[in-house]
């Protein structure tokens, strides 16, 4: 029993002395009652609204970190494209680059990382040396700049004429790939697989900036692709008359590569299969850039020609919807009028 006769734990010790105090029995709901008023007042506090802020202050701030954040994305692109731009200059620096990103993607985390990264620089020597690879990397690294350039770009019409001189480059390296002893998977795979998943794509932060697969062709190699995707959708919206010779382009790559090729049985499909299904294409965008009668023209001399191709029923089908009578315009309702009254009586 403490000096005031109070009882006490015989732990008690004042907050003076730097301890935690154990109440009594006569203490404790005093303790309680406490506690319970300061959780009801906190609870009150939580509940109640604060001032409103200024509107004002706070939309200007937001509008200058949405501007500060753009800032920085564009930056970052900027730095990445420079990246790229520098590494396209030449074959040997495109080659140091491609050995940079292999290093930091395949070999990045490896407790053997020097010693096998070193083995791999030393099988790949010749092959990253030889003409058909530097070339190959030369071209994914252009036409990774290509895409990265188009993201967002307001006026695409304006790549254009790059994009056509790309696939001018591309086409004219097809004898260097054809003739490459021995072929390479690892060259192919450059043209041949999309850049969203390439060694650079994965290297580099590239994701965000790349456009995506349904209004861009992934495939450096794919002509077609590129020529339809990137191109030939630009040129339809601008209705633009240019757009007829990209099936042009287009035919006399297909025939070219096929005759580099020499195979009988593919010159046959293309002439008997591929090319009509391509000049229906062209037709139907001669009708586009606003030429229906020439289209027409051409849909027909078609049909006559290629009596047995298995698109046969869809020309046919296209020539009839062409030539269908326009629905009549609905003849204008009749005026209502009031009804007159009869001689003689009241109005």
């Amino acid at each position: 029993m403490g000096p005031s006769g109070d009882l006490v734990n015989q732990n008690t010790l004042d907050a003076g002395g730097g301890k935690c105090q154990n109440y009594g029995p006569m203490n404790v709901p005093r303790f309680v009652g406490i506690c319970v008023f300061l959780s009801v007042s906190l609870v009150q506090a939580q509940q109640q609204d604060i001032a409103p802020p200024n509107l004002d202050t706070i939309l200007k701030e937001i509008t200058a970190l949405e501007q500060k954040q753009k800032q920085g994305k564009m930056t970052e692109r900027n730095s990445l494209i420079g990246q790229i731009q520098s590494a396209a200059s030449n074959g040997s620096a495109a080659a140091s680059f491609y050995t940079q990103a292999v290093e930091e993607v395949q070999f990045k985390g490896r407790k053997d990382k020097v010693e096998a990264f070193i083995a791999w620089k030393k099988a790949h020597a010749d092959l990253l040396h030889s003409k058909e690879m530097q070339t190959a990397l030369l071209l994914h690294l252009k036409y990774l700049l290509l895409s990265l350039q188009r993201k967002d770009m307001e006026k695409p019409e304006t790549q254009l004429p790059a994009l056509m001189s790309y696939v001018n480059e591309l086409v004219s390296c097809d004898d260097l790939f054809a003739k490459q002893n021995p072929p390479s998977d690892e060259t192919r795979s450059l043209l041949t697989k999309p850049i969203s998943g390439s060694i650079f794509a994965q290297w580099l932060p590239l994701g965000e900036w790349l456009p995506d697969a349904k209004s861009w062709e992934q495939k450096p190699g794919d002509v077609p692709g590129i020529l339809e995707k990137n191109i030939r959708s630009v040129m339809r919206d601008k209705k633009d008359p240019q757009l007829i010779q990209t099936w042009d382009t287009e035919m006399k790559i297909e025939a070219a590569r096929i005759t580099t090729g020499r195979s009988d049985h593919q010159a046959d499909q293309f002439n008997t299969v591929t090319r009509p299904r391509l000049q229906f294409k062209q037709a139907q965008d001669m009708a586009v850039i606003g030429q229906p009668n020439r289209a027409l023209t051409e849909t027909i001399a078609l049909v006559r020609a290629n009596p047995w191709h298995p698109d046969f029923g869809i020309w046919v089908a296209k020539i009839r919807e062409s030539v269908k009578p326009a629905a009549p315009a609905p003849e204008p309702a009749a005026a209502k009028t009031s009804p007159q009254p009869t001689p003689g009586s009241a109005p």
